[in-house]
């Protein structure tokens, strides 16, 4: 009987193999990051970070449990039992979606926008809503949730160099010698002996005031994100390496005729160089890029605020609106778009899109249509990316 069963088995094996059968694809493993102290939600996938997303975390009194935990259960419009008040009401502080990693403990949506980015609920996260829901439908029971809180960060440039340190303030009081943890991060990374003393005596002041960037040079950021440390201070004006702003925002530069100029984004715009490397003035970007940039003199930072869009991976030079709710494109934005992909023209105060009109909305005298009205006309698709503050619009491949 034992050498039928082993006859039987061979057999089903050779036929499978003849047959041409093929194993079938590992599921993606999914996980979750929580970063306290950022108020940050990292999304994995095969131990990629695909998605980050802004989040509101506990108060000091009721602090966000840190450790390693799985999701337990789904909700879509949960109950607020503590108020008793009905899944799906706008007065239920839970949005729309949970999903629980903790016992009272959960990531979930909630009906106050403003609260997003700070320490204010009684333990749980809280995401913008939409964002909820979008995290809900990708994982499942069972994916990991690691809370974390590390207010000392190493982060390096968009060519993945020149490391700097960020340091947050320690709001839950977990790391009384910071300071000191500070200095042995900088020596690790060879960073202590390159800052100026008087500059490195002053940010240690700053610790537990304001979020904190120790680097021995001026450093740019785009939304938070460390693009480069190249940066010259000239006739009074601060310039940035060009190329390395347009390789984050996927922005195509094109030489001119004249060394003294640049063309992105249809325009002409002056540059220098220097060493080989071409650099261009912070009031340059604004023009061109739109956003603000905020400087922090003693820290020795440049920061652009810039909400921002991207069609088919290439940066739309126009507006975005309410990137945390429903999305809204200033008609410069869709008439950039529409140059390759649409046929469009304008009639009064709406705008005729393949033949269909789309209603405009005026704001600060700018016209704007809404992302999902311009999504139902085309067959365009679209992601939305809360944390890095872009929109992307693309054409899925046939």
């Amino acid at each position: 009987m034992k050498k039928i069963v082993i006859i039987v088995a061979a057999i089903i094996l050779l036929f499978s193999l003849e047959s041409g059968a093929q194993p079938q694809p590992p599921l993606p493993q999914y996980k979750i990051e929580i970063d306290i102290v950022s108020r940050s939600l990292y999304f994995y996938e095969n131990n990629n970070v695909v998605k980050k997303y802004p989040i509101a975390v506990g108060k000091a009194s009721t602090q966000t449990p840190i450790g390693d935990y799985k999701i337990i259960n789904k909700v879509v419009n949960p109950y607020y039992s503590k108020k008793k008040i009905a899944g799906g009401s706008p007065q239920n502080p839970l949005g729309s979606r949970w999903m629980g990693f903790k016992p009272s403990y959960g990531i979930h949506g909630n009906n106050n926008t403003k609260s997003i980015g700070t320490f204010v609920s009684e333990g749980c996260v809280r995401m913008y809503d939409k964002d909820v829901k979008e995290l809900y439908e990708k994982i499942t029971v069972g994916v990991p949730v690691t809370v974390k809180y590390e207010p000392i960060k190493t982060e390096r440039d968009i060519e993945n160099d020149n490391p700097i340190v960020i340091v947050y303030p320690d709001y839950y009081s977990k790391v009384p010698n910071l300071v000191n943890l500070v200095d042995e991060k900088l020596s690790e990374l060879s960073l202590i002996e390159k800052i100026d003393s008087n500059k490195l005596a002053t940010l240690k002041k700053q610790i537990n005031k304001e979020i904190v960037v120790f680097s021995d040079k001026w450093v740019y950021m785009i939304n938070g994100n460390y693009i480069t440390n190249d940066v010259i201070f000239k006739d009074s004006t601060l310039y940035i390496n060009l190329d390395k702003v347009c390789k984050f925002l996927k922005i195509d530069v094109y030489s001119t005729e004249s060394t003294e100029t640049v063309m992105i984004l249809s325009n002409n715009i002056s540059i220098i160089e220097e060493s080989g490397s071409r650099y261009v003035s912070i009031n340059q970007l604004e023009a061109n890029l739109g956003g603000s940039h905020k400087i922090h003199q003693e820290q020795q930072t440049i920061k652009l605020d810039l909400n921002y869009l991207l069609f088919n991976n290439k940066f739309v030079k126009g507006e975005v609106l309410n990137i945390e709710g429903d999305v809204a494109i200033s008609l410069d934005s869709l008439y950039s778009i529409s140059n390759k992909e649409l046929t469009i023209s304008q009639e009064k105060s709406n705008v005729i899109v393949n033949n269909k009109e789309i209603k405009c909305k005026p704001v600060n005298g700018k016209l704007y249509i809404a992302l999902k009205d311009l999504l139902l006309q085309t067959n365009f698709k679209s992601n939305t990316y809360t944390k890095d503050k872009y929109i992307e619009i693309f054409r899925e491949p046939l």
